[in-house]
């Protein structure tokens, strides 16, 4: 049974997936001539080089794999895995008035009727996990980007402090209860000092998690910031790796059929260290919870609500 978190009634809008929205989270993985994103908010293209004797670009390093399992408590290595997720679509509820407090996107209005021809649901979000020591790749199959009756909700949120966890709850963050430290040896504290006694330096080096991508450095204890929830919606041609550690809701598909996805990860088989799992529940002062409004036109296309001015469209 997973650890349960309250929450206040809240209501996210829907954004585009891009690598400029997504960047804290992950990476998005898509040939760069489909983008939807205007020119503007567009990412640098990864180096591209000829391949197949001049018959196709090669994109590289598209995504950042991460294996921090060197950090887990249990020490036990990780290896590479590749599952297949056959996802059904979602259950989604019709939209109703709402008491809800914003969300970080505080000016959308959602009772606002945008077309009275469309669908109006909501997605309920009842659970977030993460991958303490791992990103984890969701590679969409046979899901064409011109499909609009088919599409994917990537649901994320930032992790709080320790801290801060530990007050929303009563108490400790459902993380690994890290290893008891080892008394420090007389050269270990004297290395300290600055400058060193050892080396030139006046300062320490830097982490080796500086140089990583922000998605990727260890996401720390905390819980989820549910205040600041974010929902995308994918297209067919778009992959998305979840940074190691990075709070998400179980893959969502939304529209008429599954979608089979590809999914690459590292893991250890030891549960605790390779998915931790919070329950989502209203407070008692809560008569929804936490909720992305899925707003359609008749033809499928999900209607986003949030982001920079040139993302407000319609996919």
């Amino acid at each position: 049974m997973p650890t349960s978190m309250p929450c206040p009634s809240m209501r996210i809008p829907i954004e585009l997936l891009t690598q400029a929205s997504f960047f804290q989270f992950g990476t998005v993985i898509e040939n760069p001539a489909h983008s939807q994103a205007p020119p503007s908010l567009q990412s640098p293209r990864p180096e591209a080089v000829s391949a197949n004797q001049g018959t196709a670009l090669k994109f590289l390093d598209v995504t950042h794999m991460t294996n921090l399992y060197g950090l887990a408590p249990s020490k036990k290595p990780a290896r590479a895995v590749m599952n297949m997720f056959v996802c059904a679509p979602r259950d989604l509820r019709p939209h109703e008035p709402s008491e809800s407090m914003p969300s970080s996107w505080g000016d959308i209005d959602f009772d606002e009727d945008d077309d009275g021809d469309g669908d109006r649901q909501l997605f309920d979000v009842k659970i977030l996990e993460r991958h303490p020591f791992t990103s984890q790749t969701f590679i969409p199959m046979g899901l064409s980007q011109t499909d609009r009756h088919t599409q994917y909700l990537v649901i994320v949120a930032p992790t709080l402090p320790a801290s801060a966890s530990q007050r929303r709850t009563g108490r400790a963050p459902p993380y690994p209860t890290p290893g008891v430290k080892k008394q420090k040896s007389i050269k270990d504290i004297f290395a300290r000092a600055r400058p060193s006694p050892f080396t030139n330096e006046a300062t320490p080096p830097p982490s080796i998690f500086t140089k990583l991508h922000p998605s990727q450095r260890p996401k720390g204890p905390g819980l989820p910031d549910l205040k600041n929830l974010r929902a995308f919606v994918a297209t067919g041609n778009q992959a998305v790796t979840y940074g190691a550690g990075t709070w998400h809701a179980p893959m969502a598909v939304i529209g008429d059929r599954p979608i089979d996805f590809v999914v690459v990860q590292f893991a250890n088989d030891v549960r605790i260290e390779d998915c931790q799992e919070i329950e989502i529940i209203p407070d008692k002062n809560a008569d929804e919870g936490m909720v992305v409004s899925v707003d359609t036109y008749p033809s499928g296309r999900v209607l986003v609500k949030a982001g920079s001015d040139p993302l407000k469209s319609k996919l």
